[in-house]
Order: structure tokens, then C-alpha cells, then sequence
């Protein structure tokens, strides 16, 4: 049997600046329904389907702190009923 994985894999450091233009280019590919990842090496198109799952996890320990943000798909599970908790995120302001 064939198999057709794919990985895309990226990793480096950024200002907080960089991340912003990254995460809104996530948003609108999302939101558009395609997504483009590539670097000089590697490419990935995703076709995100209706229902997605978000996983959003954040660990401070010591001095690391940690944030990840996980968005996940079933290309064949597009039917599934939207889940009924909401999550919210928001800028914090700084305390002085």
C-alpha cells in the first residue's frame, strides 16, 4: 500500500513582530480555505475542511515558558458537530 504522509517541519527564532505577520497569514489561509507553507527547500499546501480541531496549551516553568497552538483536520470527517465550550483569547494588558 502506498502511503502519502507529508511533513512540513520549521523552526526558528523571531520577533514577536515576525510571529504577528505569520500568524495572520495562518488566519487568512484558514479563513480562505488554503493554507501555503514553504521554504527554499520544502512546500505544503492544505486544504483545512469545515470543522477543525484546536488545541491550545501553555506551560511556564522556571524561566520557559512555553505556548503551543495545534489546529488539526480528518479530510474525511468534515460532518462532525462543532463543539459547544469556547475558548478565549485575549491581549493581556501589562501590569505596571
Amino acid at each position: 500500500m502506498a502511503s502519502n504522509d507529508e511533513e512540513f517541519t520549521f523552526q526558528s527564532l523571531q520577533d514577536p513582530e515576525s510571529i504577528v505577520k505569520y500568524l495572520d497569514a495562518l488566519s487568512q489561509g484558514l479563513s480562505s480555505g488554503r493554507l501555503y507553507l514553504g521554504t527554499k527547500k520544502k512546500k505544503m499546501i492544505l486544504e483545512p475542511s469545515r470543522l477543525l480541531t484546536l488545541d491550545v496549551k501553555a506551560k511556564r516553568k522556571e524561566r520557559k515558558v512555553k505556548l503551543e497552538i495545534k489546529i488539526s483536520w480528518s479530510v474525511d470527517k468534515g460532518d462532525k458537530q462543532a463543539e459547544e465550550e469556547l475558548l478565549e483569547i485575549k491581549a493581556a494588558k501589562k501590569e505596571k
